[in-house]
């Protein structure tokens, strides 16, 4: 559901910057699998596995000798992995490829009407992430299909967004490198955490800012672009189109004082607990208290798809850095893989 993100374009080392802004990222959400793929001419080359980047990189060290100017790569979280190692076969990680090889998907969420898309396209395609002991697959994977069938029906990459978002519920955020398109990595977002940076003759993506740490020094611009949105990313530049014009984006403004106020009480009360956790002990009410609405109206969104996590992470970064918090990275077993990160906070 909160999944970890990147992408970029450009003439850096590409798996040292990929790899790093995994490693950055995976202790907010993620760690239960780590994959890569990476253009190289008329293939994309993909490495994945179960388990942290740290594990990955032993079990599968192929992973840091990818090469090319535009890859993208992945830390699963998934609530199914976390309490079931059989939703954490070494296939359900990300990214995803087409029938016919030309297309690599990754996504941040969870697809809600995964399993009706699943029905009918199980009839063509093959679901590589299909789990024999669980009879189920990663949502995530009907999307590259459905986008692979829009593009033989004569589609752009945007147009097949623009096809396939209305037709998806739940929270998701697309990121898509195509054959045909090399230094071009789309973005099809309805509500999840994304950053853009654009530099000279290069361009990243990440779904929190902490995985920019290395690179945000050498970019012009950091930001954060609209929700319900595609976009086209290429060297040094961003397209920007709307995704879906019946959707309403919700205007949810935090309390900054107020959620600090109810973040220092659980933590108080907890003594020591983790951003997962935390996140989750104020739900709905303390969420609902902070954004000043409702714990009916904050359920609400929640199930439109409306997931407020970049706004949460940073201020806990804030918090820290103020001198409230003192942060850790405390390993967990998860998804049946011993030392999946995740950050953990006392009061300072």
């Amino acid at each position: 559901m909160n999944c970890q993100l990147a992408a970029y374009i450009g003439d850096r080392p590409i798996t040292e910057v990929l790899l790093k802004a995994i490693e950055y990222q995976e202790p907010l959400y993620g760690g239960h699998a780590t994959g890569m793929g990476a253009l190289n001419g008329d293939q994309i080359d993909i490495v994945k596995a179960a388990g942290p980047l740290s594990h990955v990189k032993k079990t599968h060290p192929e992973i840091t000798k990818l090469k090319g100017t535009c890859a993208m790569a992945h830390s699963r979280y998934s609530d199914n992995a976390r309490v079931n190692p059989d939703y954490n076969l070494d296939e359900m990680a990300h990214p995803y490829i087409s029938d016919d090889g030309k297309i690599a998907l990754m996504h941040n969420g969870g697809i809600a009407n995964y399993k009706e898309h699943w029905k009918e396209l199980e009839l063509e395609h093959t679901f590589r992430s299909y789990g024999e002991v669980v009879d189920d697959i990663t949502d995530s994977e009907v999307a590259v299909h459905m986008l692979s069938d829009a593009m033989e029906q004569g589609m752009n990459m945007i147009e097949a967004f623009h096809h396939i978002a209305p037709k998806l519920t739940g929270t998701f955020l697309l990121a898509v490198i195509h054959t045909d398109e090399p230094d071009t990595v789309y973005i099809c977002n309805w509500y999840q955490p994304c950053y853009v940076a654009l530099g000279k003759d290069e361009t990243m993506f990440v779904s929190s800012r902490k995985g920019l740490k290395d690179v945000e020094k050498h970019m012009d611009r950091v930001f954060q672009p609209p929700k319900n949105s595609v976009m086209k990313l290429t060297r040094g530049n961003i397209e920007v189109h709307v995704m879906d014009p019946d959707r309403e984006i919700p205007k949810l403004v935090m309390n900054t004082p107020k959620a600090i106020q109810l973040i220092k009480e659980k933590i108080k009360e907890a003594g020591r607990i983790d951003v997962r956790q935390l996140f989750y002990a104020l739900h709905p009410e303390g969420w609902a208290e902070a954004f000043d609405v409702t714990p009916e109206e904050w359920r609400r969104q929640r199930k439109a798809g409306i997931y407020v996590m970049n706004p949460y992470f940073e201020l806990l970064e804030a918090m820290v850095n103020n001198g409230d918090l003192v942060e850790s990275i405390d390993p967990r077993s998860e998804g049946g893989i011993d030392g999946v990160p995740r950050f953990s906070y006392t009061l300072a």
